[in-house]
């Protein structure tokens, strides 16, 4: 069996343990980065030359099947550890433990600068820090100063550039379920990120020679095909067709982005094979009235697609689609019927070679998810459809037939693609769009055609730009029709469904049904019917099952210089300690607590106590309270005035708020009790929260005054109770949390958070250190991310969520 499949699909029987043994390396977390460079290579050209031998010997038995397989699993466990682990010790990633701010870095820009009226993004790679010989590949980002006349400064690839401002490690992943960015970049080869404020901390001093192919080709043509879009379309039509023809997509709103998404269409910005096929037949039409051979003509072709390729960023989806066209076309040369499962393996094969990261890439796991849905679930469905018979009696010969049945097939197709890569978009995106069965039959053919008209409009160009204008006139009604259909499509109230609830289980479950469905014949059907009902029912049972515990769950959300805490009950009842905060570029509501609620199966807060607000706090709480179910609110008398206010009091409408005047505890019987600490002769602008489960304490201790401390002191002195942690104000100063305090309740963790500026003061560096120094165990949730505890009643402890 085993032999068979590797004859007929020998990509595919590659490709697969391949995958498998980077998927080991990486999630297993073992790291063998310490062995040297030369015994890492020595021993990747072993493993390459034992499975070149074994698979030669293959056809002599299936005996030499099984080494070559595990060969397979060892070479992708030993690639990806040496490309995503293996760092030289004077990496910056290896230098660089903690930030570092007023830093030096010398280096050469490694691609072309995003550059816009207010920040600058550069990829580096560093010679050196603060004078110190350093490397590695450093994303830097260098704002617009708005305080002052600030002009950006014009660089481009290759310039020698020092950059002035804070150095910092890769930030960790920062919430349960959220993207995690410093992930993201590792596996796309940065090593640190860098900030600074004002285009005057950027000093160009020469320019070093790179990749001439890049420099003097592939940049000036990238360049030139923007500057022909903007001037002949220009605005969102613009940055819209930069997308589908270049894959520029760094200037598409955010609006935009979203309303794709929300609509389903995301995909027709990514450059993928319909490019390669325009590229095809341009190259071909040109060489139609050129006397060559048709093997030169192929190359030909095959070598204007690697220009391709690289002038569009070399993403997952266009190397896989000038892959599977260069197999295609030689495959001609060589008079041979190619395999479609062959030549998708293939080219997956060779990008996972080159680099084993590329497998955790969401273009790369959505581009061949998306192609073999396609091209294994599109002829079943077909074939369903060809068995209708007033569908098999239509007349084929006539053109509203056709038309009709053109319909279908794309019809067909995009719910073969959506079928197979549902889970996935589900768990990437969270959410899936429900009109985009819809909204695929006009945004595709449309997208085609502008897609069309703009290679042909920068074709024309350097010989007419009268011509140019014209099509790009035609081209800006075109798109502005595409943009405002998909934006009503993304406006519906039924766009699309929230897909928090997916995970791993239901990913894995999903796909055993669908292979059940699609497999289903009029013998079986009923057997079929019965075993994806019975694992439906499994799942849900399961889901409840896994869900029942006796712990109380308490995690210290990562929201920038506000706390958030969320604690849930065993028997489910939620309960919310303060909302985060916002700025006028985020909102920990929107961006983190709304998202981290859904994603843990929260509909609906039973109590949100706040503890005290600033302005950017309640702005954040306006917007949770608008856009989340919330039985009850709690905050000190002191914001009574403000939340009553006529502008603001229709955003509590739906909600309960209770303004405390003192000391009180909620929820007096059971094993849950929740202490809420308010001096009402001060009447102050914050109280303190003590959670109690069981014999375990957890204090969130917003306190400002020296007063106000006093008094939540007395009052935690009287419980006789294990404290297990305590949330102090901010990122702690022995000014809002006295070491008297500390001392007295004695904690066992102490969870600190970020400054509003991000940057630490002298006290608060203080404060973390004499803690350490004196055996406190402080959690910083602004360097670490979110700090999660479970507690029985009994015993306390840390949950490692990553």
């Amino acid at each position: 069996m085993l032999n068979f499949f590797s004859k007929k699909y020998p990509a595919a029987m590659a490709v697969f343990p391949l995958g498998i043994g980077i998927l080991i390396s990486y999630y297993l977390k073992f790291n063998v980065s310490f062995l040297p460079d030369w015994l890492f290579l020595s021993i990747l050209v072993s493993l390459g030359m034992f499975i070149v031998v074994l698979y030669s010997r293959i056809p002599k038995g299936e005996l030499y099947l099984f080494p070559y397989l595990f060969l397979l699993i060892l070479f992708g466990i030993f690639s990806f550890q040496y490309r995503y682990y293996k760092t030289d010790p004077d990496n910056i990633s290896a230098k660089l433990k903690q930030s570092e701010g007023n830093s030096i870095i010398t280096g050469v820009v490694a691609e072309q600068p995003e550059i816009k009226e207010d920040r600058i993004r550069v990829l580096v790679e560093l010679n050196s820090l603060n004078d110190s010989a350093a490397n590695g590949f450093v994303l830097a980002s260098i704002y617009n100063n708005k305080f002052k006349e600030d002009k950006s400064v014009n660089l481009t690839y290759g310039d020698v550039v020092e950059l002035k401002g804070k150095i910092e490690p890769l930030p960790p992943g920062r919430n349960p379920g959220e993207f995690d960015y410093g992930r993201y970049l590792k596996l796309h080869g940065v090593d640190a990120v860098f900030s600074a404020y004002g285009f005057e901390n950027i000093t160009l001093s020469g320019q070093e020679q790179q990749n001439p192919f890049h420099s003097y080709i592939i940049i000036p043509v990238k360049q030139y095909s923007i500057k022909v879009v903007d001037e002949n379309v220009g605005g969102e039509g613009g940055e819209y067709l930069k997308g589908l023809l270049l894959g520029e997509r760094s200037n598409i709103s955010k609006e935009m982005k979203e309303n794709f998404i929300n609509a389903g269409v995301a995909h027709i910005i990514a450059v993928s094979g319909l490019n390669v096929v325009y590229v095809m037949l341009i190259i071909w039409g040109i060489l139609l009235f050129i006397p060559v051979r048709q093997s030169i003509k192929i190359f030909l072709t095959i070598g204007c697609l690697l220009f391709y390729m690289d002038l569009t960023g070399n993403t997952p989806s266009i190397v896989r689609a000038v892959i599977m066209a260069s197999i295609f076309l030689i495959a001609q040369l060589a008079e041979r019927k190619p395999n479609n499962y062959n030549i998708i393996s293939f080219a997956a094969l060779v990008i996972l070679f080159i680099d084993p990261r590329q497998l955790f890439d969401a273009g790369f796991i959505l581009s061949f998810s998306a192609l073999l849905s396609i091209v294994v679930i599109y002829p079943i469905f077909s074939r369903w459809m060809n068995s209708i018979a007033w569908y098999k009696e239509l007349d084929g010969s006539k053109n509203i037939v056709k038309a009709f049945k053109a319909v279908i097939t794309l019809f067909l197709g995009t719910l073969a693609a959506q079928a197979g890569t549902l889970p996935v978009t589900a768990i990437m995106f969270k959410k899936i769009s429900i009109v985009s069965l819809f909204s695929n039959l006009f945004a595709i053919p449309l997208s085609n055609i502008s897609l069309a008209i703009g290679f042909i409009m920068v074709l024309v160009s350097p010989f007419t730009g009268w011509l140019a204008s014209v099509f790009g006139a035609v081209n800006s009604a075109l798109l502005y029709v595409q943009i405002l259909l998909i934006e009503f499509c993304a406006k519906l109230d039924f766009a699309f469904v929230q897909t928090y609830f997916v995970d791993w289980m239901m990913f894995v479950v999903y796909y055993v049904m669908l292979v059940l469905l699609l497999t289903v014949k009029q013998g079986n059907y009923k057997l079929r019917i019965a075993v994806i009902l019975l694992l439906g029912l499994n799942y849900v049972v399961w889901k409840d099952v896994s869900g029942m515990t006796d712990e109380a769950e308490i995690t210290y959300l990562y929201t920038g210089s506000a706390n958030s805490t969320m604690i849930k009950m065993p028997g489910g009842s939620t309960v919310m300690i303060n909302a985060g905060t916002s700025n006028d570029k985020y909102n920990s509501a929107q961006r983190t607590v709304i998202p981290y609620l859904k994603g843990s199966g929260v509909d609906k807060l039973d109590l949100l106590v706040i503890n005290s607000l600033d302005k950017n706090e309640f702005r954040n709480l306006l917007y949770l309270v608008q856009n989340f179910e919330i039985s009850k609110v709690m905050m000190p008398v002191h914001y009574k005035r403000i939340v009553n206010e006529k502008g603001f009091e229709g955003n509590f409408r739906n909600t309960n708020v209770e303004f405390v005047t003192g000391s009180k505890i909620v929820n007096r019987n059971g094993n849950f009790r929740l202490f809420i600490y308010y001096d009402s002769l001060l009447a102050g602008s914050s109280m303190m929260t003590q959670f109690l489960y069981g014999e375990q304490s957890f204090v969130f201790n917003d306190a400002i005054t020296p007063e106000e401390n006093i008094f939540n002191t007395v009052y935690l002195n009287t419980l006789d109770l294990n404290m297990q942690g305590i949330r102090v104000t901010g990122s702690g100063t022995f000014n809002t949390t006295s070491a008297a305090m500390i001392t007295e309740i004695n904690p066992e963790y102490i969870i600190i958070g970020e400054t509003v500026t991000g940057r630490r003061k002298v006290s608060q560096e203080i404060f973390s250190a004499a803690l350490n120094e004196t055996g406190y165990n402080v959690l910083d949730v602004g360097k670490s991310g979110a700090v999660i505890l479970k507690t029985n009643g009994d015993f306390t402890r840390r949950v490692d969520w990553r």
